[in-house]
């Protein structure tokens, strides 16, 4: 964490503000020392509270762990995981509710597994920003959709390019990033970002553009999937909801929740037998990745939290909903 260090001294957050794609720190995954002993305890026992001390094996120097804001100051949340599962990839992406996201790449994992009878005590990683904290208007593409409803409490904001996530205030970057899912497929690795802010007109979802990190002065698109719900929401505010009676006024929605089908429903070539069993996993994430993301059928949730009245309130459930699949057009 000193100023000639990967980081420049700057803590995760602070170094995704304005920072481009393709930027890269080196580092390494260090082990803690606390491990779960199968009981169920409260928070207090939480190996969490490890990021708060030095790092085992580099007490008193810079290696410090790369924490949000810093070892005693409360940052920004990071949220989903999602793998690499490309052949002889060990790594995953992981997005943060500042509006930034990025992949960890694991180095040499099988040799450091295979080197010690114990699990290792530090594994070599690198990491890359696919998107830093930064104004994405010029990134994203709508397609003629996602048009707004005009209020004065989102003044001069009339699209999707944009999130109001509070009365008087507008956001030019990704807001409270939640879901992410890497879709693998056979011409790149793809992100689905869902939003969580609690956006007054619509919250958003984007499908990005072909993932890479070349660091050559590009950014990544943004392709406008869906949005739903938001207090000032036209239909919301006119208490439209399925089933009937169930929406009981103007609220947010999130969606929240991915999986790619297409390993699952692939067929063999010339056959109209499944490509893989049930049940199978790994045959699952391979067969995901000989198929073409125009080809994909996505499934996605959808958290309703304002439709929580009528038939909703009389079964006692949490909230409504729904499930959609998606085909991209790329």
């Amino acid at each position: 964490m000193s100023e000639n260090g990967p980081t420049h001294g700057l803590w995760r957050d602070a170094y995704h503000k304005d920072r481009e794609n393709g930027s890269m720190v080196s580092g390494k995954f260090v082990a803690i020392d606390w491990q779960w002993d199968g009981v169920v305890r409260n928070y207090r026992h939480d190996g969490a509270w490890e990021f708060q001390i030095q790092v085992p094996g580099y007490e008193g120097t810079q290696m410090m762990w790369w924490n949000a804001r810093s070892y005693d100051a409360p940052g920004a949340k990071t949220e989903h995981i999602s793998p690499d599962t490309r052949p002889g990839m060990s790594g995953f992406i992981q997005g943060s509710t500042a509006g930034y996201f990025g992949h960890y790449y694991i180095h040499d994992l099988t040799d450091a597994l295979n080197a010690v009878d114990t699990f290792p005590k530090e594994l070599k990683s690198s990491y890359y920003v696919y998107q830093g904290e930064n104004d994405i208007r010029a990134q994203i593409e709508l397609n003629g959709d996602g048009l707004f409803r005009k209020v004065e409490q989102c003044l001069n904001i009339n699209d999707a390019t944009q999130n109001c996530d509070n009365d008087n205030s507008i956001k030019n970057t990704f807001e409270d990033v939640d879901g992410l899912e890497i879709i693998a497929a056979a011409d790149g690795l793809y992100a689905v970002i869902q939003e969580d802010s609690g956006a007054e007109l619509g919250e958003r979802m984007f499908i990005s553009s072909a993932l890479e990190h070349e660091k050559d002065g590009k950014e990544l698109t943004y392709y406008f999937m869906a949005m739903s719900g938001g207090k000032y929401n036209t239909r919301m505010a006119a208490h439209v909801g399925v089933p009937a009676t169930t929406n009981d006024g103007g609220g947010s929605h999130e969606f929240s929740g991915i999986i790619d089908l297409s390993g699952m429903v692939a067929k063999e070539s010339g056959s109209s037998n499944f490509m893989i069993k049930a049940h199978d996993g790994a045959a699952k994430r391979a067969a995901e990745l000989k198929v073409p993301i125009n080809d994909k059928l996505i499934a996605l949730n959808l958290q309703a939290h304002n439709l929580d009245s009528g038939a909703v309130k009389a079964l006692k459930a949490d909230r409504g909903g729904q499930v959609l699949v998606y085909q991209p057009s790329i």
